[in-house]
């Protein structure tokens, strides 16, 4: 489409077309018209183009005024006065409008007035050499001096017109500034409404003319194309009674000339109610008179909300702060109380007299130093805990000499700084807690001290039960020693050692019971050769297996490491007892151990079948109770104490593993332990003890033992074995020969009159320069583990417990023979020693 400037340009070619031709001949005025419409067309299909085209626009304007300009040329160029005026009005057409139009243009203004300057100067330019080489030398300098006034006239033309374009840039530049700013000032006026909820509106008292914001009609939700009689919709949302405070409201304001507000309800169309509170203030003129009013409507529906929200949580705070039966208070930084809870009456106080008066002053005298400590950390603005909790005994409004025990939970209240500025304490009445945890403290107590009269009963009857034992059993052995006994009188004595050995077995287990119950016992893994391990304990029960006609077995099934790590001392306690009961209660038939390897759990599992009497399959889990036996005829026929069986249990998963039991009545039972094993390297393995039967060499050995009877035994025992013995009868006696002769090893009784075990054994470490680094044996009924523990402090290297069972007395002969110990250091003596617990 062609634009207005180009269709004019378009006309001003065809005028100056027609004023040029009789001048230049219709021929050039044709071509010079075509050539315009052709750049008109070209033009406007430029335009159309696109932008990719700009720079040959701008090419196009100066080539239509270069060929105006030509075609004026021409005509001046006849020197005919008619034509000098024609082409002189081209130029003008050309000069004045772009100098008119185009000033604040000056890149286009100058592209089309640069052709006819140019061409005016070549012509006075020309001319003036013409005249000059004619001789008319007047002429010349006429032609010059119109080029000078023409150069002038555009000079001063374009300066004025450089500064009007100046001028007008500066003013509109500062109305755009001043446009945006108000267009800025409008939208965050309009966002601050929308943000607040809020919209304004003004009423003209002599037109009644209402204007309203844009937030105004979003306040009330009006339609926003509705201009006219917007503001009497937006009243009639109101209830009648509202309309009419609302119009009260406008007059008072025109005839006070004094602010007005005013809160009422509406309704919107949607049905939602809305509170909105109107501020409306007068607009005064020159005259002070008031033209008009200018208000502001904001939305109070969410405070009025939050107001009824905050009243009906206070009141139920209240009723809750009325009923609760702890006393809550309000604590200042100073420590006075800013309020106090109803149920603050349960002290005798009334609440509002406790405000206002410092909260330790309530509390009982010796308890308000800790108060104040724990207030202090309460208010301690760095203190990491959010809750603080004490107890402390308050005093009553009854009875001051009466207290009553609070506990207090401290939650600081800070500042949005986090600096701490009052706290709420909650107190909780726990007198009948405390009354109960002193009752609890006695209970405990009188329970610690009958534990301990029952471990002191435990080591008594220990010690009062071993010491006879070791009389029957030791002498029992040496008379079955005698050459030539009766069969019968051997027979008797091979009775009264069973009988001894099976109530040393009570003992001991009611020992392990009790050690296990106590958590004292302590496992000792190391490695040892299975196979080898259960061969070794089968072969305790073959002879008498082979006397009952039982065939005893041990298999390993499937594959299984040559070597574990376990307590092996425990194991075969447990291996054992499963044994003696099934030869127990087997009379014919097979027992079978068998043992397999659990490779993923790394464990051991071990079961012991055999063919005997067997047990109704209701009883079975009561086998593993402390005390119980499957039935009472068991412990007539049998014997035992019902405790084997628990211990097993307890030592089992103590070892990381369980027991259990399978059996049919009249078809025998079988017992499975498992525990846990890793396997082991042999070349770890201990070197085997020396030979139980008989002593390695002969030592020179002290027995301190205040019975008669048992220094008989050991004696015995031990010349029969070619010892040298000296015997003390106390502990005095065993120092005074301690000081006067050296011994390898002196055997020492704990529990004597006068000078017991324990104190001579220090003696001796400290008096006797000879026998200080001899090492002492234990050898007492005290096998408690305290008992043991304090033998060792004592400055003694090794324990055997009472009976005395003769292997164990050879055995620990031979590994203390020709050993000295580290003289002054009790805890260093036992650095050859397998360990005080190793031999019981």
């Amino acid at each position: 489409m062609i634009s207005s400037v180009v269709a004019k340009d378009v006309m001003a070619s065809t005028m100056i077309a027609i004023a040029a031709a009789p001048f230049v001949g219709v021929q050039w005025s044709c071509l010079y018209l075509v050539f315009i419409i052709a750049m008109a067309f070209l033009e406007v299909r430029l335009r159309s183009a696109g932008g990719g085209f700009a720079a040959l626009l701008e090419l196009i304007s100066p080539i239509r005024a270069l060929a105006a300009t030509s075609l004026g040329l021409i005509a001046i160029s006849t020197l005919d006065p008619f034509a000098v005026a024609a082409g002189l009005a081209i130029w003008a057409v050309i000069l004045f409008p772009d100098l008119i139009i185009d000033y604040r243009k000056p890149r286009q203004l100058w592209s089309r007035i640069t052709p006819p300057i140019l061409a005016s100067a070549y012509f006075h330019i020309s001319s003036a050499v013409e005249h000059f080489q004619a001789g008319e030398r007047l002429r010349a300098a006429s032609d010059l001096a119109v080029l000078a006034l023409l150069s002038a006239a555009i000079t001063a033309i374009s300066i004025s017109l450089a500064e009007r374009r100046r001028a007008y840039d500066r003013v509109l530049g500062e109305s755009l500034a001043k446009t945006r700013e108000l267009e800025d000032a409008q939208r965050i006026a309009a966002l601050a409404e929308h943000l607040a909820g809020s919209g304004h509106f003004r009423i003209d008292r002599d037109t009644s003319r209402v204007t309203g914001s844009t937030g105004l009609r979003d306040l009330y939700d009006t339609d926003p194309d509705r201009t006219e009689n917007a503001f009497d919709e937006i009243l009639k949302l109101h209830e009648p009674i509202d309309q009419a405070r609302m119009q009260g409201m406008f007059e008072e304001v025109f005839e006070t000339s004094r602010p007005v507000r005013l809160e009422a309800t509406c309704k919107l169309r949607d049905g939602r109610v809305k509170h909105i509170l109107t501020q409306c203030d007068p607009e005064l003129d020159g005259h002070g008179e008031v033209s008009g009013i200018i208000g502001v409507s904001v939305d109070m529906t969410e405070t009025r909300l939050r107001e009824t929200a905050l009243s009906e949580s206070e009141g139920r705070l209240r009723l809750l702060a009325d009923n609760i039966s702890d006393i809550v208070i309000w604590v200042s930084k100073t420590g006075s109380i800013h309020y106090a809870s109803p149920s603050a009456q349960m002290l005798g106080y009334a609440p509002d007299s406790m405000v206002d008066h410092p909260l330790v002053d309530f509390i009982h005298p010796e308890d308000r130093p800790e108060a104040i400590r724990l207030l202090d950390r309460v208010f301690e603005e760095d203190h990491p805990e959010a809750k603080l909790i004490g107890e402390f005994r308050f005093l009553t409004q009854r009875r001051r000499e009466e207290a009553v025990w609070l506990e207090g939970y401290a939650n600081t209240i800070r500042d949005p700084a986090g600096r701490p500025q009052s706290a709420v304490i909650n107190f909780r009445d726990v007198t009948e807690r405390r009354s109960l945890e002193e009752d609890l403290r006695q209970a405990k107590a009188h329970a610690e001290a009958a534990a301990e009269a029952k471990s002191e009963f435990l080591a008594n009857m220990s010690h009062e039960v071993r010491t006879p034992l070791t009389g029957v059993i030791g002498f029992s052995t040496l008379l079955s020693r005698v050459p030539n006994l009766p069969s019968q009188a051997e027979s008797y004595i091979h009775k009264v050692i069973a009988s001894g050995q099976a109530l040393l077995a009570v003992v001991n287990d009611i020992l392990d019971f009790s050690k296990l119950q106590a958590g004292h016992v302590d496992l000792d893994p190391a490695p040892f050769h299975l196979k080898t391990f259960l061969e070794e304990v089968a072969d305790l029960f073959a002879e008498l297996a082979e006397a009952k006609g039982l065939r005893l077995e041990v298999t390993i099934a499937g594959a299984a490491p040559e070597h574990v790590h376990a307590d092996r001392s425990r194991v075969q306690q447990v291996l054992s007892n499963l044994l003696g009961n099934a030869l127990k209660f087997t009379e014919q038939g097979s027992i079978q151990v068998e043992a397999r390897y659990d490779w993923t759990r790394e464990a051991v599992e071990i079961s012991v079948a055999d063919t005997g009497v067997g047990i109704a399959s209701e009883s079975v889990e009561k086998l593993f109770q402390r005390f119980t036996q499957a039935d009472g005829s068991i412990s007539r026929r049998y014997g035992g104490s019902g405790l084997g069986l628990s211990i097993c249990r307890q030592l089992t998963e103590l070892m990381g593993g369980s027991i259990s039991a399978r059996s049919t009545l009249g078809a025998g039972s079988t017992f499975t332990f498992d525990l846990i094993a890793p396997p082991a390297d042999g070349a770890q393995l201990e070197a085997p003890a020396g030979p139980l039967e008989e002593a390695e060499e002969s030592l020179r050995i002290l027995v301190v033992d205040d019975l008669d009877a048992n220094r008989e035994i050991v004696r015995a025992l031990l010349e029969a074995v070619g010892q040298k013995v000296e015997e003390a009868s106390g502990g005095a006696q065993a120092v005074s020969l301690a000081v006067s002769q050296t011994f390898d090893l002196i055997l020492m009784d704990l529990q004597m009159p006068g000078m017991d075990g324990f104190a001579t054994a220090r003696a001796i470490r400290q008096l006797s320069q000879e026998n200080s680094t001899t090492p002492i044996v234990a050898l007492s009924a005290n096998v408690l583990p305290d008992q043991v523990a304090e033998a060792e402090r004592a400055g003694m290297n090794d324990h055997i417990g009472k009976p005395i069972v003769p292997a164990k007395l050879i055995a620990t002969i031979n590994r203390w023979a020709g050993v000295r110990v580290q003289a002054g250091s009790p805890e260093m003596a036992s650095q050859h020693s397998v360990g005080l617990y190793g031999v019981l």
